[in-house]
């Protein structure tokens, strides 16, 4: 038996954030400001639905209880053509999550 359960997770395409920058426009007063619209693929809400197996929502729900108490880095930071980025992410080492 193959069950499945419905989650919300973060929307990729607009990273959670529910809502897009559109271009910029002016006021009524001649200010300049950045228009916003719902996220194409999410409907502005941030999330979308996903299904999962249960040993993926188990390990969901043991990252949600756990304390992250041991956590490591990894990445680092690099230098190229001029510019300075990093991959790091911290993830705990008792439940595998990824931390933000």
């Amino acid at each position: 038996m193959n069950i499945k359960v419905k989650i919300l997770s973060k929307c990729l395409y607009c990273d959670g954030k529910a809502y897009l920058p559109a271009g910029e426009t002016v006021d009524t007063q001649g200010e300049k400001y950045m228009r916003y619209l719902p996220c194409p693929k999410c409907n502005g809400t941030g999330s979308t639905g996903k299904w999962i197996n249960l040993y993926e929502f188990k390990q969901l729900l043991q990252q949600a209880e756990c304390p992250h108490e041991h956590v490591v880095s990894n990445g680092g930071h690099h230098y190229s053509a001029g510019e300075i980025w990093d991959d790091l992410q911290e993830i705990c080492s008792d439940c595998g999550e990824v931390l933000e």
